[in-house]
C-alpha cells in the first residue's frame, strides 16, 4: 500500500513538472527597441531585431515612434511584404500594441511614401510561424493540474 502511495505521489510531482514547464508568460516587445519604428538605419535592422527573440503566442507588440508620419500596415503574403504593396491593415497611430493569440506569419511594412523600400519593415514569426489548421481546444496549466491531481486522487483511493 505504501509503495502505491509513493508511485502515485511521485506520478504527480513528475507530471505537474511538465505540464508546468510548459506555461508561458507573455511579454510586451516595443518594435524596433530604443528605435522605435521609423526608417531604420539600414535595410536589414527590423530583420536582425526580430531574430534576437523567439515569439510565442499572447506576446504584444507596441509600434511606437515620435517623429514623422508612419502607419504600422499588415499585408497578407510573403509576396506584399518583398514588393512593399500598401494595402492591408492600417494602424496609423502610435503607441498601438497588437497581440497574437495563435501561431503564425505575420508581415508590417510602413505604407508611407518609401519608407517601406528604405526598410521599414519587418516579419514576425509567432511560435513556429505556422498557422493552426483548425481549431484545437486549449487546456490551461491550471485545469490540466486539476484532471491530474483528482485523477491521481481517485486511482489512489480506487486501489
Amino acid at each position: 500500500m505504501a509503495s502505491r502511495l509513493c508511485f502515485n505521489i511521485g506520478f504527480l510531482i513528475v507530471a505537474s513538472v511538465g505540464l508546468l514547464h510548459g506555461a508561458y508568460a507573455a511579454n510586451t516587445y516595443t518594435v524596433g527597441g530604443d528605435l522605435g519604428w521609423i526608417v531604420p538605419p539600414n535595410s536589414s535592422y527590423y530583420e536582425e531585431w526580430t531574430s534576437q527573440s523567439t515569439f510565442q503566442i499572447g506576446d504584444s507588440f507596441v509600434f511606437n515612434w515620435t517623429t514623422g508620419t508612419h502607419t504600422a500596415t499588415e499585408v497578407s503574403t510573403k509576396e506584399e511584404y518583398d514588393n512593399c504593396t500598401k494595402t492591408g491593415i492600417i494602424l496609423v497611430d502610435a503607441g498601438v500594441k497588437v497581440t497574437f493569440n495563435e501561431n503564425g506569419t505575420h508581415y508590417f511594412l510602413c505604407s508611407e511614401g518609401t519608407h517601406c523600400e528604405q526598410g521599414q519593415k519587418m516579419i514576425i514569426k509567432i511560435g513556429d510561424g505556422i498557422a493552426p489548421s483548425f481549431a484545437a481546444p486549449s487546456l490551461t496549466a491550471a485545469a490540466a493540474l486539476s484532471a491530474l491531481f483528482f485523477s491521481t486522487l481517485a486511482i489512489f483511493f480506487l486501489n
